[in-house]
């Protein structure tokens, strides 16, 4: 009996405290769901407040910037562009007489130039609103071959009656509105998705403002350009010349064959190449967390492909490492508009996607199975032989540095073109640490092989580097030119 009732109480209480644990689940799940929907809707509160108070501030800035244009703007003088500095080349490139023996020389060096540090694009002064509902970009334009989209509608047109002061700041008050706030958006989003540097950037803008607007609204596309860009991040000037708005940009960087201003003692650099005016008015106002203009490229901007006509280019010593290669000439239209700045830059931006897709695999086929000396001296030769030597004063007329995609694309190439593309085929196929050895009328490489090779070698944080000069035709790895080997070079890193 004492037993039965036993049970009993077991199951009854068991069944209480079942109940109880339902009850009490349930006035838990009812408490959560609750805190759920509260802290949601705090949130909400949250991200609306900042969206009003980050409203507030660009209204404001916008506000102050629009009241200084009004101010009288102050008049500087252009001053010339700096020629791209003179380098004489031999009209022929070296040739290594066969008959001399190897060496091991040290080579001696006055000053390394550090690889610059990476640079992030700029982003607006506040995070930018998100539309509540998705917008549909409807005004086409095209970016160096490449079709693109953003909302821009007549709703978006304006007209400059003059270029005065109190004109330009009134434009400015209305683009200030909310309802180019998504361009800008569109325009940073086109940005991130075709990887394109502070020029890039610059150019696409530029190209979307011009496309909008007529031939004779060429002011109101200026003007447009500089909001996007200030919005953006980027510190820009506007300055006004006869009847023209011009847009002037400043860069950190030596930008060369373009004419500048020195406002607050950076140069301002005249970015439209039809103005010839020596004079202009500058609205020299900063906006807000503004940065300069970086003329690094790191990276190829992801241009729609416009195939050139094919090219082979052959090794003479290993007749194996032999290619077809084909550039884009969108690509190569990008940087035959890009400012003329210093070689060293040029080192620092690979070549494309497409030409290692067809270059890269014929290289490591050849290379495969090679010691580093054996492939780096087929690389070289490869550099040697298979492209044909000119100065540029030969082939441009003037001094050019090529891009690696623009080396393989025209008929000729010079020492610091063969040294830069040295250099990206040595670091990506190899995977060594390359640095540019700069001479007064020469640019050689320095390979770091990590072990020891015999050669002409300069030491570099007690790391050995050997001597390879892609122009010295038929020396291998290790062979400096004899006439350099005396003089003192500008060691330059890369990366």
């Amino acid at each position: 009996m004492w037993e039965r009732m036993s049970s009993r109480n077991i199951r009854i209480g068991i069944a209480l405290l079942g109940c109880l644990f339902i009850s009490i689940y349930g006035i838990y799940a009812q408490s959560f769901e609750e805190y759920k929907r509260q802290a949601l809707s705090d949130f909400d509160r949250y991200k609306k407040q900042q969206q009003r108070d980050f409203k507030e501030y660009r209204d404001r800035v916008n506000a102050e910037f629009a009241a200084y244009m009004r101010r009288a703007w102050p008049q500087f003088d252009a001053q010339p562009a700096e020629p791209v500095p003179d380098r004489p080349e031999p009209p022929r490139p070296a040739v290594k007489d066969p008959k001399a023996g190897p060496s091991n020389d040290p080579i001696p060096f006055d000053n390394v130039i550090p690889s610059p540090d990476p640079v992030r694009p700029p982003q607006p002064v506040v995070p930018l609103p998100v539309p509540e509902r998705p917008v549909q970009p409807s005004f086409a334009f095209e970016f160096y071959g490449t079709p693109c989209t953003v909302s821009l509608d007549a709703g978006h047109h304006f007209t400059l009656r003059n270029i005065d002061e109190n004109e330009v700041a009134d434009a400015w008050t209305r683009l200030s509105s909310d309802a180019y706030l998504t361009i800008v958006a569109e325009c940073l989003a086109w940005r991130d998705r075709l990887r394109l540097c502070d020029w890039g950037y610059m150019r696409l803008v530029e190209c979307m403002a011009t496309a909008f607007f007529s031939d004779s609204e060429r002011n109101e596309a200026r003007l447009l350009q500089m909001y996007i860009l200030t919005q953006s991040g980027y510190k820009v000037r506007i300055a006004r010349t006869d009847d023209r708005l011009v847009l002037l940009l400043p860069s950190e960087d030596d930008i060369y064959e373009m004419p500048f201003l020195t406002v607050d003692g950076h140069r301002y650099y005249v970015a439209d190449p039809t103005v010839r005016q020596q004079s202009f008015h500058v609205f020299d106002r900063e906006f807000p967390k503004e940065r300069f203009f970086s003329l690094q490229i790191t990276t190829e901007p992801l241009l729609a492909i416009r195939p050139s006509e094919p090219r082979r280019f052959a090794s003479e010593r290993y007749p194996d490492v032999s290619a077809i290669v084909k550039t884009n000439r969108n690509l190569i239209d990008f940087y035959d508009e890009y400012p003329r700045i210093g070689w060293d830059l040029y080192s620092r931006c690979s070549l494309s996607a497409w030409a290692k897709e067809q270059l890269y695999p014929v290289l490591r086929r050849c290379i495969a199975g090679k010691s580093k000396s054996e492939a780096a001296n087929m690389l070289i030769d490869f550099v040697q032989t298979a492209f044909e030597y000119k100065t540029d004063e030969e082939q441009f007329g003037y001094e050019r540095p090529l891009f690696a995609d623009e080396t393989l694309y025209y008929p000729y190439s010079d020492c610091e073109d063969r040294a830069i593309l040295y250099s990206i085929l040595v670091r990506d196929l190899l995977g060594l640490d390359v640095v540019l050895l700069h001479y007064p009328n020469h640019l050689a490489t320095a390979v770091s092989f990590g072990e020891e090779i015999a050669g002409d070698y300069l030491m570099l944080d007690d790391r050995k580097y050997l001597v390879c000069d892609p122009t010295y035709i038929g020396a291998h790895i290790g062979n400096a030119m004899p006439q350099f080997k005396q003089t003192a070079a500008k060691v330059i890193r890369i990366h």
